[in-house]
């Protein structure tokens, strides 16, 4: 693990380069969920050995670990535990982090994904850190009302992914969620880049949708049967469903890397 201070605090994260990579990098940053930490992030999403055969650089930051239960947060300004009751601006961590990576590894594009509260975070980095950040690919996360009102400095691609039958993070309202159902994320990603309309596909194993119009490139894949997971992630929470039908971490990087 590397250490970074960031807003007066000492901050990790864990770092995958690529042996013999050279010129100029493309940089993917991974948020783990609420209780995780960097090396279950990395063995769940395989982005690791994912880079190294594709050639990018992966950093796993590490969320607030609580001083009494351990637990680690990130504030994504509604949520979560000890970061978010602390005040610990993680999208700064998240911005000096990108800095000292473009110094240190001539990075040229930025992804920001992350999975639950890892990726209610990739939306605050999005919205916030529009200026370093080209790309989010939040998994099975949201958005809180604090965000809605952000208008990002300029349009950020957008690729949200998210279980049918999460009932952690809903992706419809059912009338007693304590967060915004995900599809307003979506929504608010739709407005933020100047979507004109979208188009809907169904396939057997997801329910795709991709605005359209101006600058706009957001695109929702809702996947079937799926709980609160990272759909094919090769860990999952007690007791969520994963159809294994749709593997996140390829459906990300092919949008990612094609778009370079």
């Amino acid at each position: 693990m590397q250490s970074l201070r960031s807003g007066g605090r000492e901050r990790y994260h864990l770092l995958h380069v690529p042996i013999g990579i050279t010129g100029r990098s493309v940089l993917v940053i991974a948020l783990h969920a609420l209780g995780s930490n960097p090396h279950l992030m990395e063995s769940m999403t395989l982005l690791s050995s994912r880079a190294d055969q594709l050639g990018f650089i992966v950093s796993y930051p590490e969320g607030t670990r609580s001083s009494v239960s351990g637990i680690t947060s990130w504030n994504a300004r509604f949520c979560c535990r000890d970061a978010q009751a602390e005040g610990v601006d993680d999208a700064l961590f998240i911005s000096d982090l990108i800095d000292a990576l473009r110094d240190e590894h001539d990075v040229d594009r930025v992804l920001v994904t992350g999975f639950s509260n890892g990726g209610m975070l990739t939306h605050v980095a999005g919205a916030e850190l529009s200026d370093k950040v080209n790309t989010i690919a939040p998994v099975a996360a949201t958005v809180g009302k604090e965000i809605l009102d952000i208008v990002p400095k300029r349009p950020v691609e957008a690729l949200i992914v998210h279980g049918a039958e999460d009932r952690l993070v809903p992706y419809l309202s059912r009338g007693d969620d304590r967060f915004l159902p995900a599809v307003e994320a979506e929504r608010y990603w739709a407005r933020a880049n100047g979507c004109s309309g979208h188009e809907d596909e169904e396939t057997s194993n997801a329910l795709i949708r991709r605005y359209g119009g101006g600058s706009c490139h957001v695109t929702s894949v809702v996947v079937k049967n799926a709980g609160h997971v990272w759909p094919g992630g090769k860990a999952r929470m007690g007791g969520e469903h994963d159809p294994k039908t749709v593997d996140a971490t390829d459906l990300i990087l092919n949008r990612f890397l094609s778009n370079g």
